[in-house]
């Protein structure tokens, strides 16, 4: 029985190793696996970075993003409200007044070197998928770009 139980985890961490390897290869990605939760991690900074907010806010960035003929990578993160997770080219430097928007519309960022636990079929059962998937030869959207559309998406645009 427990050799069973481990040829299935053996399989299951072949296919993540192998998933992992391809957002490495396609993407260049900086991902990472843990082989205790069969999970894939990205790690945001140099390459990716990343920027969270609310799932029903996120659809109209999402809108202002498509208009713009921008598709970013979107990962759906199982919550109450879901948040959506947007994958984008590293940051860029902000004026203080852009970070206070931020916070006050309730757009999140991670610190350099976190990490983001990436879809797999491990996390699907808990909700963890993707919205948008990368998609190859396309570039991620400057963080520039997504920070802006957060901004005109906002209540508040008519204060700036």
């Amino acid at each position: 029985m427990s050799t069973t139980v481990e040829s299935e985890l053996d399989r299951k961490l072949h296919r993540v190793r192998r998933l992992s390897n391809s957002y490495r290869s396609l993407f260049n990605w900086p991902t990472t696996v843990d082989s205790k939760t069969c999970s894939i991690s990205l790690r945001i900074g140099e390459v990716v970075d990343a920027l969270t907010m609310r799932a029903g806010f996120a659809a109209e960035v999402n809108n202002i993003l498509t208009v713009h003929m921008m598709h970013a990578p979107i990962i759906v993160a199982p919550g109450t409200p879901d948040d959506w997770i947007f994958l984008t080219q590293p940051r860029t430097e902000l004026r203080a007044s852009t970070w206070e928007d931020l916070i006050r519309i309730q757009v999140e960022w991670r610190q350099p070197g976190s990490l983001i636990v990436l879809p797999n079929e491990q996390n699907a059962s808990q909700g963890r998928r993707w919205l948008n998937g990368p998609t190859v030869g396309r570039e991620l959207p400057p963080w520039s770009a997504v920070v802006a559309a957060a901004r005109s998406a906002s209540t508040l645009r008519g204060r700036w």
